[in-house]
């Protein structure tokens, strides 16, 4: 059966829900009560219809954590008012975009399902339903997170509201809770599921498929939507110990057995491998792999795509999303496109420095490659290799000229077509995803580095995170290292066959963050054996997932990256020199004489203390750079680095308004009611593309009844 028929079930069995009559009401309910007398047949429909309900939210919740931002410039002849308005920062009560009440007419399906779902969870000592129950509940709590992002402040309803009367007085109790609140209360709903020797299995799957995407991919995955709810409530406190909790969740989340998940998800990388055979004075491989590798529903959705909410393609069935009409030219916006990309991220993405390494050829290449936009077909190809492989354009002329309304310069954002690049019809996108792997690594690096883990953010960021990578000490210290292995797992153990040999190294790492397991994640920047550094060696695993750092994904070998370094020629001078080890003499014969044994001797003594010596600089430079005012130093600018980089991996996705709002906060110069920018941002990348936030508030005002 299609999606679009099993929704459309589950909706005429969810006879009422809250659904909003006015735009001005937060939410109102009709005078019926709701369907209270679930039968086990019907709790699949009463599911799916709460899936038919997310999908209002799944376009509306890209563009208030897009247009808002600075990534984006608003084609003002085309754009309709409202999302003018939107990126002003501007929004009235009566702005389409400004609809609480969608948020809550889900939150009151799920308080609905789980008040008369209980009665049937329990039956002759099995349980049922539990997987429906945490997939309602998460879907509850990221309607909340989402309300808590966009208004700051919201009323934490958590009964079912099935009359006109009940919703009224809610509305005029005036109660709200603020984000903090809202973030310890969906913690609280479900962490324990986290505990449940399942991850993927706690989501429902009903045996079904929708375009090569499982029924179970419609739901989100516990563990990663608690590692973003303590993100969040990190960011709030300030607390080490709610990122580390954030920390262990995305860990756990990434690791589970049987169900890992890497950056790269094979070592078939179309788009990322071409982009290291980038021509010098040409244009990068721009055959549209990359945006269809990672964004479409083809047969490697599952491992990028986390979660999504599934679109119809059509408006006859029921919601659809219109985000190729924002972001892509298509014949019905007359191939205007209401949004396209601003200064300030091509100024991000031409900063950035492309560097290429192969171990193929004898001596092995390493260099940068040109910034002068005059070498290349775009100037949008200097730097990092993302945006122009995502933003497409091309000439509409043939048609154009037969039809001056038509544009005749098209242009798309690839990450919305599927990598498609002709919509000369009214296509919709078939689904909005929750979250994507590389966005979660991001946040796991943020929670990292405000942990005060800046050596292993930063390895997110350059080569991601492997057995091989940390255990590599001059990756990462000792001391970080040691740190790393007081993170536990929560809810499973997990072991690291390769620490066998060392026992009380075994004891400490098992069930840690640092258990990456090597027979699964494979780093292929430190495989030189006759490999390209993007593909997997002849001895890796046939299942082995690739990992690779981040920023790789679009300008190239950054392991290798000599101007993509952690600390700056200042802390790098704090290091002394290494002497130069002597050679030894000969190993003397048999017969040879006390004084070459003597020769020998001495130079196995004057080699060994010049090996001591630099080691006693490495341990005196790991001990400057483990003090206080060093850390601080890297950690201050690994946050800059993921900040930027959230920008170059998730921009026109919906992530950018919440990034700023976060490092702002982490930062300590959040102001509620006056958006400010990091300072580093205006002076690096001077553009006016801020003008739209800057004074403005950050949360939008609920509507008032």
């Amino acid at each position: 059966m299609k999606i679009r028929s099993i929704i459309a079930c589950g909706m005429l069995l969810l006879t009422v829900g809250a659904a909003t009559t006015s735009c001005e009401d937060m939410f109102t309910a009709d005078n019926k009560l709701v369907t209270e007398d679930l039968a086990p047949k019907d709790t699949l429909y009463q599911v799916m219809g709460i899936v038919k309900r997310m999908q209002k939210l799944a376009d509306k919740t890209v563009l208030l954590g897009e247009i808002r931002a600075d990534l984006i410039t608003v084609n003002e002849n085309v754009a309709t008012t409202d999302l003018q308005n939107l990126h002003a920062n501007q929004v009235r009560n009566d702005n389409l975009y400004n609809k609480p009440s969608d948020y809550y007419d889900v939150i009151n399906n799920c308080n609905i399902y789980l008040a008369h779902v209980d009665s049937l969870l329990k039956s002759h000592g099995d349980y049922y339903y539990e997987k429906e129950i945490c997939a309602v509940k998460c879907f509850r709590a990221w309607c909340y997170l989402e309300l808590a992002k966009i208004y700051g402040e919201v009323p934490l309803v958590l009964q079912p509201v099935t009359t006109a009367d009940a919703a009224q007085r809610i509305v005029a109790s005036g109660q709200k809770r603020d984000m903090l609140y809202i973030l310890d209360f969906c913690i609280n709903d479900l962490k324990d599921y986290a505990l449940l020797d399942e991850n993927n299995a706690l989501r429902p799957g009903y045996g079904a498929s929708w375009s090569g995407i499982s029924y179970a991919n419609f739901f989100i995955p516990v563990r990663a939507l608690l590692a973003e709810l303590y993100l969040w409530k990190g960011t709030c406190t300030g607390s080490e110990t709610d990122y580390t909790d954030a920390i262990r969740m995305y860990h756990d989340f990434f690791n589970f057995p049987n169900e890992e998940r890497a950056v790269c998800p094979s070592s078939n990388l179309p788009g990322v491998a071409n982009w290291n055979n980038r021509s010098h004075m040409g244009s990068p491989i721009s055959s549209g792999s990359y945006s269809t590798y990672r964004f479409s529903l083809g047969s490697n959705q599952v491992a990028e795509q986390v979660g999504v909410i599934p679109c119809d393609t059509s408006s006859y069935y029921g919601n659809t999303s219109d985000l190729r009409q924002v972001f892509c030219s298509q014949y019905s916006n007359n191939y205007y496109p209401w949004v396209t990309p601003s200064q300030r991220i091509r100024a991000l993405s031409t900063q950035q420095v492309y560097w290429y390494y192969q171990y193929l050829q004898e001596p092995a290449i390493s260099t940068d490659f040109s910034s002068n936009p005059n070498d290349y077909d775009s100037p949008d190809y200097v730097g990092d290799l993302r945006l122009p492989n995502i933003y497409y354009t091309t000439s509409n002329a043939s048609r154009s000229k037969y039809d001056a309304n038509l544009n005749s310069q098209m242009s798309f954002i690839r990450k919305w077509t599927a990598g498609g690049l002709t919509l000369t019809t009214d296509q919709k996108n078939p689904f909005v995803p929750y979250f994507r792997v590389a966005i979660l690594y991001l946040h796991m690096a943020e929670a990292l580095n405000r942990a005060g883990y800046p050596e292993t953010a930063f390895a997110v960021l350059t080569h991601g995170l492997t057995f091989d990578v940390l255990n590599d000490r001059t990756l990462i210290s000792q001391g970080e290292f040691d740190d790393l292995c007081e993170i536990k797992s929560f809810g499973f153990s997990n072991i690291e066959p390769k620490y066998e040999s060392d026992r009380d190294l075994s004891s400490r790492a098992n069930s840690s963050f640092v258990i990456w397991n090597s027979d699964r994640f494979f780093n292929p920047a430190l495989d030189e054996i006759g490999q390209s550094w993007l593909h997997l060696s002849a001895s890796a695993p046939r299942d082995a997932l690739m990992q690779i750092g981040i920023h790789s994904l679009g300008s190239g070998t950054t392991p290798r990256n000599t101007f993509y370094q952690l600390d700056d020629e200042e802390t790098q001078s704090h290091k002394k020199p290494y002497y130069t080890v002597p050679d030894t003499v000969a190993l003397p014969k048999r017969n040879a004489s006390h004084e070459d044994s003597l020769r020998w001797r001495e130079s196995i003594e004057a080699r060994d203390a010049v090996i001591q010596q630099n080691l006693d600089i490495d341990a005196e430079y790991a001990k400057y750079l483990a003090t206080p005012e060093v850390k601080q130093k890297r950690m201050a600018k690994v946050a800059r680095l993921i900040l930027d980089e959230e920008a170059l991996e998730g921009a026109f996705e919906g992530h950018r308004f919440y990034d700023l709002m976060r490092y702002q906060k982490q930062e300590g110069v959040f102001q509620a009611d006056a958006i400010s920018l990091p300072s580093y941002l205006t002076e690096e990348y001077e553009t006016t593309d801020e003008d739209n936030m800057t004074g403005k508030p950050w949360f939008l005002t609920l509507p008032a009844r």
